[in-house]
């Protein structure tokens, strides 16, 4: 069954498609954007396009793989970013994230695609835990997990590469009745 686009209040999240591979590079390629990732600017389109042929391989979350979503803004249809989740080799355990093109930060909108990412792992594939790792001194990361109800775990030493490059990994836990319970005090 092929994975049905989430709406949210202003948002959609949908799979990826070819047609999304320019856009998707470009995002990755904005160095401030790229600042605490696992990948070097410029991303190349052949890149974009490889991580998106991964995603269609698959009708949606799958253990031991990525799956990238497209997010929309529902008012015009232009790309703010795009929110992945890697559903562990259990299927109890999905790790979470989200990059959004510099224009659109600050509007909410990471909070927003992962409240409805966060609520389909919960409640549509019955996920047990979602995790979410930043660099430490990734401030605006940070505070999005925070608002979403995830517990700081600790700080990885360096654990976190890229390339030759090596750093430390905070670590973010939020458990199904944890975000069930908070769920609640959030606007989606």
């Amino acid at each position: 069954m092929a994975f049905a686009p989430i709406d949210t209040a202003r948002l959609v999240l949908r799979p990826f498609s070819e047609e999304d591979a320019e856009d998707f590079a470009a995002r990755r390629s904005d160095p401030e954007t790229a600042m605490y990732q696992a990948w070097r600017v410029p991303y190349s389109v052949e890149k974009a396009l490889a991580v998106i042929k991964e995603s269609e391989h698959h009708d949606g979350p799958v253990p031991g793989h990525w799956f990238q979503l497209d997010v929309q803004r529902r008012a015009d249809g232009r790309t703010v970013g795009d929110v992945a989740v890697y559903l562990h080799e259990h299927g109890h355990t999905a790790e979470i994230g989200y990059t959004l093109h510099s224009w659109a930060r600050r509007k909410g909108y990471a909070t927003e695609a992962s409240i409805a990412l966060i609520d389909y792992l919960v409640e549509v594939t019955g996920v047990h835990r979602v995790e979410a790792a930043t660099h430490p001194d990734n401030t605006r990361s940070i505070a999005v997990l925070t608002r979403l109800g995830f517990a700081a775990e600790g700080i990885k030493r360096e654990a976190f590469w890229v390339e030759d490059d090596v750093s430390d990994d905070a670590i973010f836990g939020l458990l199904a009745r944890e975000w069930r319970a908070h769920r609640t005090t959030l606007e989606a």
